[in-house]
């Protein structure tokens, strides 16, 4: 059966919920949550909106409770009947692992479940009316370890059906059970086999009806919810006091969850509380009291003031709460954003979608849409989705519906309400009435195939109306009871009902007549299907009729079973036929019926009340009693979903009043965006002005804070220099001292090696006499293993003769045995013929009953032929796609080969690379010595350094002033700069907006002008007519050539002419305005373009004027170097002449790289002068100390670098730069 079930009809989804199960909610992670739909368990992940099920056993009646496991990893679900049973599934692979089962329970159902915490072996449940027995069970072992009646003796007999709420156990202690009801709080432990009752419970408190408890910790401690609204503590087993906090406002506390930092309870009037612990006496104060979508919403149609709320779940990290409520919702609370310090409710939202909370009675499908539409008694109708397992639309009436039908475009519902029917548009998000139909509690109602027409049933009369029209086509009479079903044949032009007489008909709608009846006044039939040939009615009599549609004689009757069927649907392509049963599951039947049913898939807690197929039959809706929608997916025998593609339609009505709405709001939505795009421009300026303030603030104060540490620097560096001195003479005496104990100690060492040396001789000549002494026991011990096998080999030798002798007794005894045996078999051999000829008639026929379900068998091997032979075309083609694999892998191959020869190469040139950057380090060594060299003399020019400082900052100060009056004077010009450049765009765009006016009434004066010329002929026409005007015919003909001559055009309306004139001025002027704005952001972009180049060769300007600044210092520190040697070879210093010949190269070498960096910024020079921009205010500094050609000395007047030329950087348009002076080369360098 379960491999039919993948073949033919599978669950995809289900909406809704089982209200009435007990825990009937759980977390099995932080994503996936499982829930009761029906008959079955849902497990449901609320990220990928995708369902999977767990199938209710079949001969059960429905899920009456649930327990997860502590790990998760096992969820128990009790199902009632004759013999309830308790399936415990695996969560991951949805399998059953245990079915639990006693046989003198006394009660069709469990009302509560609990697993152990500590170890999850161990599983309480309590059954139900009217023994009230609680079992401890070790489920692992499918063993029930002790049972026990709950119920007080005088309420044995269970006149309280609901007496028993909760079982629970111990977290700390699996034997320890808690059990909570009407007037019942105890207290079982199980000890020695047996469940008793362990002292504790209420004490002297009167008895009260206790919903809910749990445990808290620590684990002694429960707290117990009653229908009044208390909440009771109960500690070590015994009652403590009433909760300070607790509600006792009357309103029932039906359900609690305990979570990390206190307890949630939730009961009557959708209200939910949080308590956390507190240190206080109250030992839990109150967070927050919520109520569960505390107005009736429109949108999903559910009223709070009689909700309640049935049970909790919390996620692994306790982010989010779950609940069910009695009206068959579940509900979702994002704890982790949750503010409980707010006043404000927090927002409880739908887990998936909002669900029917009473029985659906309307069920209807559409072509060109993913839509199916619902009706129900809770007084909406709902749109959903069956691709996106949505719901599109909800829209709550003040009566409820009875019937529902859906257009086959999409965009039409026609619903049969208490009062009328109406017709109804579906809008994107509502749904609106068009024209209603004085028909009361319409209990059927359909549109044809094509969608031109739709029938109403009226009592036992049809009405036929146009769909476009609302035109009333005809009126079928001739049922005598109430009509229950209607079925359009696929042309349209025929319609079949059955209804409450028995009776079935077959009308012409051309002529609005019976064509055939049929008519069988014991039976009420329910529903009726039919195709081009036969049609099928179910009744009240638990039979499936088969009559031929063109005369409706019977064809052949099926027996239903137990449960008759309350409905029908046919797949004709699929050749298959769709029922569903009054015990809420689907049956499935295929042609020809005689096979029976086919498959039996168990869904609805109740009744199915309609079925409804998609136009390609790939998908399959059934709605039942149980408020429940489930969506399955249908395939054929052989396993293949439909052929017919239907693509679906997109668009959807809207009014147009609301689409002008729309569009208002838009336009008012990109106004306020373009307002807020300025403001965000404008407050990016202040912004970006506020952060250059803040920058050069920053700049000035690090600038600051150099100066202060290079000082401390200079101070800590002679510090030092001292503190080396110190520390060389400290070193020198401390080297003496260790010398001196290191001799001391070597010479203790060697005394103790000696010492340990001896002792070693010693031990090894012990170690010699023990091994002696121990090889003369070795061989003492061989020689009396030696002698203790040859005992052991004679006794074995006396032990086999003994055998032997035995073995021969034996083969006598055999010999004889034999003789027996050949006798007893010869009389068994007449006796197992008389035997077999017995049997040899019985499974002849058997044979024969093997040869029919052989042939039944050989058909079914057909079957399964043409799917190997598909499974061998498609292995084939699997083959052929491996081949083109492996021919992509050859070139991929060669690829590879290729890439492996540009590594091989590329790794010549890393070599290649090493070896020259070989080289490059022994250069670097090379300057390294050098550097060593220079450093000696650093010491010297550090006090000459110091000198010229104290010299040059006088200088400074001055050339910071010069620069902060210059740097105002740039920003006042790029002001002013900024300004000039905004009048001349509004100057531009003014006289742009004048051209166009003067072109404009250039244009008005020459039509002036023709209309002018135009009135003087018509009044000289006119003037000519006066003379005529006494014969009437002749100025009847004139007139008309008048008319002729003049009017070669369809007057025009002089309104309509001022309004195509003002949107011609509109055009042209909304033109003017683009092309005005369009050029303003090109020049804006052009000016940013021009701006960043400019930066760029500013950047490059003050870099090279570092380097050559840089260079300078290094010539003025080789000439003084080179100086020194020359003093130093004049007083008889050892320094030869071959360095200074180094030195003057080197000051060559920096003379020649001077020129070209000079060379370089003549260049960018004359490329910023060529483009014409402005030249700055703000000179760079001379360049100081470098005695080259044409270049006065440092020190005289009108000395700077490159040869007295004073180098002026081009100004920036915005914001200005400043360039810093060149660092003084007799100043200190920081690290």
């Amino acid at each position: 059966m379960a491999g039919l079930e993948l073949r033919m009809v599978s669950k995809r989804h289900a909406f809704g919920i089982k209200a009435d199960v007990k825990d009937n909610i759980h977390y099995i992670d932080d994503t996936t949550v499982a829930y009761p739909v029906g008959r079955n368990v849902v497990i449901y992940n609320t990220q990928s909106n995708i369902q999977k099920f767990i199938q209710g056993a079949e001969k059960t009646d429905a899920i009456t409770a649930m327990a997860l496991s502590p790990n998760k990893k096992y969820l128990a679900v009790a199902e009632s009947g004759e013999n309830p049973c308790i399936a415990i599934y695996d969560t991951t692979t949805r399998k059953r692992r245990k079915v639990l089962s006693i046989p003198d329970l006394n009660s069709r159902e469990y009302v509560s479940l609990a697993f152990s915490s500590i170890d999850g072996r161990h599983l309480a449940t309590q059954g139900g009316y009217p023994d009230w027995n609680l079992v401890y069970w070790n489920w692992e072992r499918s063993k029930a370890l002790s049972m026990v009646s709950v119920a007080p003796d005088k309420q044995s007999n269970g006149q309280d059906k609901s007496l028993i709420n909760q079982c629970s156990i111990n977290p700390r202690d699996p034997q320890h059970i808690c059990v909570s009801g009407n007037g019942i709080f105890k207290f079982f432990r199980y000890a020695d086999g047996q469940l008793k009752q362990a002292p504790g419970g209420m004490g002297k408190r009167d008895p009260q009806n206790f919903l809910s408890h749990i445990w808290l910790p620590p684990d002694d401690r429960i707290v117990v919810s009653s229908d009044n609204g208390d909440l009771l503590l109960v500690e070590n087993s015994e009652f403590k006091c009433v909760l300070p906090l607790s509600p006792s406002d009357g309103l029932s506390i039906d359900s609690m969850i305990s979570y990390s930092k206190g307890f949630i309870c939730g009961g009557d009037m959708s209200l939910v509380s949080i308590f956390e612990k507190s240190d206080d006496k109250e030992l839990y104060r109150k967070m927050k009291t919520m109520k569960v979508d505390h107005r009736k919403d429109s949108e999903t149609g559910i009223e709070s003031d009689t909700m309640k709320i049935k049970s909790f779940a919390l996620s692994q990290q306790e982010e989010y709460l779950c609940l069910t409520s009695s009206n068959n919702q579940i509900f979702l609370l994002n704890l982790s954003n949750a503010d409980f310090s707010k006043a404000d409710d927090a927002i409880f939202e739908p887990l998936a979608q909002p669900f029917h909370s009473a029985a659906v009675s309307g069920l209807d499908t559409c072509i060109r849409k993913p839509l199916v539409a619902t009706c129900s008694k809770d007084k909406t109708i709902r749109i959903w989705n069956y691709i996106d397992h949505s719901v599109e639309i909800i829209k709550t009436f003040p009566t409820e519906g009875n019937s529902i039908a859906m257009h086959p475009s999409g965009l039409h519902i026609l619903v049969g309400f208490s009062d009328k029917l109406r017709f109804m548009n579906l809008y994107g998000d509502d749904i609106r009435e068009f024209k209603n139909f004085p028909i009361r509690s319409c209990p059927e109602c359909k549109f044809s195939n094509g969608g031109q027409y739709f029938a109403a049933v009226h009592g036992n009369i049809i009405h036929i109306y146009s769909t476009y029209t609302c035109d009333t086509i005809g009126h079928l009479r001739g049922h005598n009871g109430k009509v229950r079903c209607l079925y359009w044949l696929a042309d349209d032009t025929r319609l079949v009902s059955v209804g409450m007489d028995g009776a079935v008909y077959d009308w012409n709608l051309k002529e609005c007549r019976k064509e055939n009846d049929n008519v069988m006044k014991s039976i009420s039939y329910t529903s009726v299907v039919a195709d081009g040939k036969n049609l099928w009615a179910v009744g009240s009599d638990r039979k499936l009729r088969e009559m031929e549609l063109s005369s409706l004689t019977m064809i052949q009757e099926l027996d239903t079973g137990d449960y008759p069927l309350t409905t029908l649907a046919l797949a004709t392509n699929h050749r298959m036929l769709f029922g569903g049963s009054d015990d809420g599951s689907v049956r499935v039947y295929t042609f020809p019926l005689q096979g029976g049913v086919q498959e039996h898939s168990l869904a609805h807690a109740a009744p199915i009340t309609r079925l409804a197929l998609t136009f390609d039959e790939s998908v399959l809706f059934t709605v039942g009693d149980d408020c429940t929608l489930y969506v399955y997916d249908v395939k054929d025998k052989d396993g293949r979903s439909a052929k017919r593609e239907v693509t679906f339609a997109e668009e959807i009505l809207i009014s147009k009043s609301d689409l002008e709405e729309k569009n208002a709001t838009i336009n008012e939505l990109r106004t306020k965006v373009e307002e807020l795009k300025l403001d965000m421009d404008y407050q990016q300026r202040r912004r970006e002005i506020k952060h250059e303030e803040k920058i050069k603030e920053l700049t000035d104060q690090f600038k600051e804070e150099l100066e202060h540490q290079t000082a401390k620097y200079e101070q800590l560096l002679a510090l030092k220099n001292e503190q080396d001195i110190n520390f060389t003479e400290i070193r020198r005496d401390m080297t003496e001292k260790h010398r001196g104990e290191t001799s001391k100690l070597e010479m203790d060492y060697q005394a103790q090696i000696q010492a340990s040396e001896e002792q070693i001789t010693k031990l090894k000549r012990d170690l010699d006499s023990q091994k002696k002494d121990f090889q003369n026991q070795l061989n003492g011990k061989d020689t009396a293993m030696e002698k203790a096998k040859k005992e052991m080999e004679e006794n074995f030798q006396e032990a086999l003769a003994v055998e032997k002798e035995m073995n021969e007794s034996l083969r006598h005894e055999q010999k004889d045995l034999t003789r027996e045996h050949e006798e007893i078999r010869k009389q068994l051999e007449i006796d197992t013929d008389i035997e077999i000829e017995e049997i040899k008639e019985k499974y002849e026929n058997r044979l024969q009953n093997e040869r029919d379900s052989f042939l039944r068998l050989k058909g079914e091997n057909g079957i399964m032929r043409k799917k190997f032979n598909t499974l061998q075309k498609d292995i084939h083609d699997k083959n052929e796609e491996i081949n083109g694999l492996f021919g992509t892998q050859s070139e991929l191959d060669q690829k590879i080969k290729g890439l492996e020869k540009d590594i091989e190469a590329l790794k010549n040139e890393i070599k290649e690379r090493d070896e020259t950057i070989g080289d490059k380090e022994k250069r670097i060594y090379d300057l390294k010595k050098k550097n060593q060299e220079l450093e000696k003399f650093k010491f010297v020019l550090d006090y000459k350094i110091r000198e010229l400082k104290s010299q040059i900052e006088p200088r400074q100060d001055e050339i910071a002033q010069a620069k902060q009056k210059i740097k105002e004077m740039d920003s006042e010009l790029e002001r002013y700069h900024q300004n000039n450049l905004s009048l001349v765009l509004t100057i531009n765009d003014l006289k742009l907006k004048i051209d166009g006016q003067q072109k404009e009434i250039h244009n008005l004066s020459n039509k002036l002008k023709d209309a002018e010329t135009y009135k003087t002929r018509i009044r000289t026409d006119l003037s000519e007519l006066a003379n005529i005007i006494q014969d009437p015919k002749s100025l009847k003909e004139s007139v008309k050539k008048l008319y002729q001559k003049h009017v070669k055009e369809k007057v025009r309306d002089t309104q309509e002419m001022e309004e195509d004139l003002q949107k011609e001025y509109n055009r042209q002027r909304d033109y003017l305005e683009k092309t005005v704005e369009s050029l303003k952001r090109k020049l804006v972009k052009d000016a940013d373009s021009h701006k960043s180049d400019t930066n760029r060769i500013m950047n490059e300007n003050v870099v090279l004027i570092k380097e050559i600044n840089e260079l300078r210092r290094e010539i003025k520190m080789l000439k003084s170097a080179a100086q020194a040697k020359t003093e130093k070879e004049g007083l008889g210093g050892s320094i030869g002449s071959a360095r200074t010949e180094d030195a003057q190269r080197e000051i060559e070498m920096q003379r020649m790289e001077i020129q070209r960096l000079r060379q370089r910024i003549d260049d960018l020079e004359r490329q910023l002068f060529a483009r014409g921009r402005p030249v700055s205010h703000e000179k760079l500094p001379p360049m100081e100390g470098f005695d080259g050609p044409g270049v006065s000395p440092p020190g005289s007047a009108g000395s700077g670098g490159f040869g007295g030329r004073v180098v002026t950087p081009p100004q920036m348009p915005h914001p200005p730069v400043s360039v810093q002076p060149p660092p003084d080369p007799a100043a200190p360098v920081a690290d």
